[in-house]
């Protein structure tokens, strides 16, 4: 293979077999999203409620070491299988792509087997170096050696929420991801050599720096060059689709109808080829690469196979073909009569809109009212004196100059203070006062209860005394990052609607909720499904681009918190409020890449 351009002979190569390559691809994702995930999950879920765990967080990690040892230890073995299976999934698609490049007509389970003796012969060291080996190139795997066991293994949204506040932070984060960037590149035969070669990992990492020396530009260019041609081909198809669409709409609703069904149809086909063809043409540059390979059979050699076997090969692929393209018709069908979805409800976040006043104040409150948001979202604080206040940080000095906290100072005290935020002053309310400005806009609050070490042990005893009653007329709800408050709450005010606040989607909590407000980072269908079967709602945080709006449209939350309400209306308003076939079939294209993004391949 020396001399011969990679990329174009690794093109060559796939759109010789293009068929079987994705169907490789799609059989390895189904098994690992319809088995392998759901099997993770369950175990994960099991050994939380063996051990009386409600939920996985940064929150309880001491708690979790101190008093439930035997759950980490559990947890710990079960992420060794994952990344087992992890390598396993790596080795099963290099070694199938291997067998389709050199026609060696092996069955899908003789692939399988080889991939599992393989993952046998990892020694320890390997298998140690293979999880530090992830870490380092997960910048890349992001973009071509995604598997869906790593779709949560990404910083949640106010990370880097906290980042953006100092500029050094960010500077130091920028230049550690140009770090990992870099290793990633450098170590990016790893994977060939440790399962083709099986060569140990550090020697894998030996290797690969060697070849990687002076031609890491050509890995990047690689890749940018793949990326460029899928993304380009797939915004051609869909905006011809969606040119087409416009046309079949100004017909009878049958034709339009009808087109929008097959246009939905073409345009899932085309993610998961295209996804195929991403992913076997980078790990085929990777395999063409190898110096020495240790393959007995070189590129074109035709291992006899009886006839049959390739006439049941062409049988399995037309009916897995068949019934992908009925369930997905199905699913289209079902789609565009907008059975899926149901609208979101839009949530203020710290009663803002897009900066139009001071979080957290009466005057912000006021004009964002005026909006007619289904819900307010806004924080309290105990003070000083066991009343309550309007803020969401623990320090005033960001808002209002003073280097205090609000328990530091009595309800008078800080009611005299003056917060500034978006061009905008207002005097720090009470929370007495913000409900009874809510009450005379007629608008509903989710309430977020903020706690410290320093709050009075009766702090929510004189919350629900003063205000169950109130809150319960109202129709508002409550939600908290403390857990104690969750259960303190549906204990003695059962009545109460009370969300969980979860900044990372580990696994689905135990909890007796009737929510979850959820970190939209990590948050996925499995979760929001997992959610609705219980009779449990998920509130998505913070959503702020218009994307990511329609995504989690598409996950079917039950609400949507954003710093930018009338945005999220008007994206409302244009998936739901009647929308053509064309606007629907270019929304679902949007959520498609998204889906494909996130774990390689396309998912319903």
């Amino acid at each position: 293979m020396k001399g011969k351009p990679l990329l174009r002979q690794a093109f060559k190569t796939f759109f010789k077999n293009w068929g079987a390559y994705t169907i490789l691809v799609i059989v390895i994702n189904f098994l690992m999203l319809g088995i392998v995930v759901p099997l993770t999950t369950f175990s994960t879920s099991l050994i939380l409620r063996l051990n009386g765990v409600p939920y996985l967080s940064y929150t309880n990690v001491v708690w979790l070491l101190t008093k439930r040892p035997a759950a980490v230890g559990e947890l710990l073995v079960l992420l060794i299988i994952i990344l087992a299976l992890i390598f396993w999934q790596f080795a099963f698609l290099m070694f199938g792509i291997q067998n389709i490049a050199e026609r060696q007509n092996q069955r899908l389970p003789r692939v399988a087997l080889t991939a599992l003796k393989n993952l046998g012969h990892l020694r320890t060291g390997s298998f140690l170096f293979f999880l530090g080996y992830f870490i380092l190139v997960l910048p890349l795997s992001d973009i071509y050696l995604n598997s869906p066991l790593l779709s949560k293994v990404q910083l949640p949204a106010f990370i880097f929420e906290t980042i953006d506040q100092s500029w050094w932070l960010m500077g130091l984060v920028v230049l550690f991801y140009l770090l990992l960037f870099y290793l990633g590149i450098r170590l990016i035969q790893v994977l060939p050599l440790m399962i083709l070669n099986r060569q140990p990992g550090f020697a894998a990492a030996k290797k690969s720096w060697q070849m990687t020396r002076h031609n890491g530009w050509r890995y990047l260019w690689r890749m940018m060059v793949l990326g460029t041609v899928s993304f380009l081909t797939t915004t051609l198809l869909s905006g011809l689709l969606y040119l087409a669409q416009l046309y079949f709409d100004q017909k009878s609703n049958l034709v339009a109808f009808s087109g929008a069904v097959i246009s939905m149809g073409l345009l899932s086909i085309w993610q998961y080829i295209i996804g195929a063809f991403s992913l076997v043409v980078f790990m085929l540059v990777l395999i063409f690469n190898l110096d020495d390979r240790g393959i007995n059979q070189p590129v074109g050699t035709v291992v006899s196979r009886p006839t049959r076997h390739r006439y049941r090969r062409r049988i399995f692929a037309a009916i897995l073909v068949l019934l992908f393209l009925s369930l997905q018709m199905t699913f289209n069908a079902i789609y565009l009569q907008g059975a899926l979805l149901t609208r979101p409800l839009t949530i203020s976040h710290r009663g803002v809109d897009n900066g139009n006043g001071v979080q957290n104040t009466i005057p912000a409150l006021n004009k964002t009212s005026r909006e007619k948001p289904d819900y307010v979202e806004m924080d309290i604080h105990e003070t000083k004196d066991h009343q309550f206040v309007l803020m969401h940080d623990e320090n005033l000095k960001n808002l209002a100059g003073v280097n205090k906290a609000p328990h530091q100072l009595t309800l008078k005290q800080l009611t005299k203070l003056k917060v500034h935020e978006n061009g905008h002053t207002a005097h720090i309310a009470s929370f007495d006062r913000y409900l009874t400005a809510a009450e005379h806009d007629h608008q509903k609050l989710l309430v977020e209860i903020k706690t410290t070490k320093y709050d009075s042990a009766n702090m929510l005893a004189l919350f629900i005394k003063r205000y169950e009653n109130r809150l319960l007329r109202d129709h508002d709800r409550i939600h908290s990052l403390d857990y104690h408050v969750i259960t303190g709450l549906k204990k003695r005010a059962p009545k109460l609607f009370v969300s969980y606040i979860l900044p990372f989607n580990f696994s689905f909590p135990e909890t007796k909720a009737n929510a979850y407000t959820m970190e939209e980072t990590t948050l996925n269908q499995d979760f929001v499904n997992e959610a609705h079967a219980r009779k449990q709602q998920v509130f998505a945080w913070t959503v702020d681009d218009d994307d990511d709006m329609t995504r989690m449209m598409f996950l079917n939350v039950d609400g949507i918190i954003t710093d930018d309400l009338h945005e999220l209306q008007v994206n409302i308003e244009t998936t739901f409020d009647h929308p053509s076939y064309a606007q629907r079939l270019l929304i679902y294209s949007n959520e498609l890449q998204d889906a494909s993004d996130s774990a390689g391949m396309p998912q319903n």
